[in-house]
């Protein structure tokens, strides 16, 4: 009988996770450069080799590229193709794909968080009034180079750590690679990855999934009780 509860707990738990898990993403339908967070049971299922059983729902991050949008900021950076903006977060490097930027008193470009814009080879990015960026990501002002925005991707996408919003770090021995091949497009940012209408569908399977652990303890007080119900009956004759 215990295996009646112990599947009704794995499928509720899991349950509630994903639910946590689509909340994320749809209160992040309209942040710039989010990933899609898939709650990896999810992906298991799909191949049908996850048990009823798994106690624990783990998380992967959709690198899908969200749509590029326009904005009325020329300091804006999108990336159409591979890799990361390098920011600097006090002493820490962190990496992202949300390209708002904004230019402090000191020319330093920074986010809406206050993370600095790397440069390529290191250091921040510093601009001047007027500046622009090329489409391989050099910030010119009246035909000078200021500098060129750091633009890498990890040696092993799979040590990538979430930081929080859109922005990542890489776990401990794994290096970054210049990119090359992609076109930085200034005074546009690229739109979360989210797509409501996935997301509706996960709510509703995830909903099936917790009503159907909920199915197995409804099951299971009712074995309970028949037994009761028979043990009764059989001592008092």
């Amino acid at each position: 009988m215990s295996s009646f509860i112990e599947s009704a707990a794995a499928l509720m738990s899991n349950a509630a996770r994903q639910l946590d898990v689509v909340a994320h993403n749809v209160a992040n339908v309209t942040t710039p450069g989010y990933k899609r967070r898939i709650a990896f049971h999810s992906v298991l299922s799909n191949t049908g080799t996850l048990s009823q059983e798994a106690p624990e729902v783990a998380e992967v991050r959709s690198m899908v590229q969200g749509k590029i949008v326009k904005t009325d900021n020329p300091l804006d950076l999108a990336i159409d193709g591979e890799g990361f903006l390098q920011v600097r977060c006090g002493d820490d490097l962190l990496y992202t794909r949300q390209g708002q930027f904004a230019q402090t008193v000191e020319g330093l470009l920074v986010t809406p968080q206050g993370y600095i814009l790397q440069q390529a080879g290191g250091g921040d990015l510093r601009a001047e009034d007027g500046a622009t960026f090329a489409p391989d990501g050099t910030l010119m002002v009246d035909g000078r180079t200021l500098g060129r925005a750091a633009l890498v991707r990890p040696s092993d996408s799979a040590m990538l750590e979430d930081a929080g919003e859109s922005f990542f770090r890489i776990a401990g021995g794994a290096t970054w690679d210049e990119v090359t091949d992609a076109t930085v497009r200034g005074g546009m940012v690229e739109a979360s990855n989210v797509d409501l209408g996935q997301e509706m569908t996960q709510t509703m399977l995830t909903l099936r999934q917790a009503e159907n652990g909920a199915r197995l303890v409804q099951l299971y007080d009712d074995l309970m009780g028949r037994a009761v119900t028979a043990f009764g009956q059989g001592g008092g004759r």
